[in-house]
């Protein structure tokens, strides 16, 4: 096993950096984006997301798990928070393999700033040929929704 690393693109939200990090240090404020309607309306304004089926959120600050078909439960807990800058997610025993993922947030103005997404995930190399492709669009597709959210 080996630990590979995803990198997004770096992506702008128009938003200022402290509210940005407020809002996404509590997984709690993640539910209104995992209402099936609210996931139809997203699919719609934006036809390139991919199909997947998110089910059975539910979070508090630190904690949150949902399934997705045809993955199964997920979890992910935040493990460490650098306010206004950084927050570490760790995934729970359901993941099926180590990872770690990493919000970046880095200011452009007082009015703005920028996101990336790394994620480290321990994978033996046939884990990695199945799903290596997925994982680096996943968090491009991550960061991207990231910076379409209305923080205010």
């Amino acid at each position: 096993m080996g630990t590979e690393k995803y990198s997004s693109e770096v992506k702008f939200i128009a938003s200022p950096q402290e509210l940005v990090y407020s809002h996404l240090a509590n997984l709690k404020n993640l539910e209104p984006l995992f209402d099936p309607n609210r996931l139809k309306e997203l699919k719609n304004l934006h036809p390139d997301t991919p199909d997947i089926q998110l089910d059975n959120f539910s979070a508090t600050a630190d904690e949150c798990s949902f399934s997705i078909n045809p993955v199964g439960n997920i979890g992910v807990q935040i493990i460490e928070r650098e306010p206004s800058k950084l927050i570490k997610l760790t995934g729970s025993q359901s993941v099926p393999f180590q990872v770690n993922c990493w919000i970046q947030l880095l200011p452009v103005d007082e009015n703005s700033c920028k996101v990336r997404i790394t994620l480290h995930a321990d994978l033996n190399p046939m884990i990695k040929m199945l799903i290596g492709k997925h994982l680096k669009n996943g968090v491009d597709h991550m960061a991207d929704a990231l910076s379409k959210l209305q923080y205010s």
